[in-house]
C-alpha cells in the first residue's frame, strides 16, 4: 500500500475535489482531522489541514486516454484547475497535468498512448 500525504488548506474542498475526480472515501482511515481518499486498491492519498511544505510531484497512469480525459474534465468543476491538457508525446505516452485546490499537481497519464 502506498499512502501519499498532501497538506491542504480546506479539508472539505479538497475532499469534494478527489470525490469529483470518482475517488471515493476511506471510511476506515478518515477522521474529523483528515480525509483518506481510495485511489486505487493500493494506493490512498491522506489529506491534512496543515501549513504546506515541499512535495514531489505525483502521476498516475490509467489503462485508456479517455480515462486521462474523463480526469481532467473533472478538475474544473471540482475545484482544480488544468494546467497542461492531455497530449501524446513523442514517447508515447499520453499525458495531461492539472492542479487541485491547493495547487498540489498532478499527472494523468496512459502508456504506450492507448486507446
Amino acid at each position: 500500500m502506498i499512502y501519499p500525504r498532501l497538506p491542504v488548506a480546506d479539508l472539505d474542498r479538497s475532499t469534494g475535489f478527489y470525490l469529483s475526480l470518482g475517488f471515493s472515501l476511506n471510511e476506515k482511515l478518515s477522521t474529523a482531522n483528515l480525509s483518506a481518499m481510495n485511489i486505487s486498491a493500493a494506493i490512498v492519498l491522506i489529506l491534512v489541514p496543515e501549513p504546506f511544505r515541499q512535495e514531489i510531484r505525483t502521476s498516475l497512469a490509467f489503462p485508456t486516454r479517455s480515462d486521462v480525459d474523463d480526469l481532467l474534465s473533472a478538475c474544473v468543476p471540482g475545484g482544480g484547475a488544468v494546467t497542461s491538457r492531455a497530449r501524446l508525446r513523442p514517447d508515447g505516452v499520453y499525458l495531461g497535468t492539472a492542479a487541485d485546490p491547493d495547487g498540489h499537481l498532478w499527472d494523468f497519464l496512459c502508456r504506450a498512448g492507448g486507446p
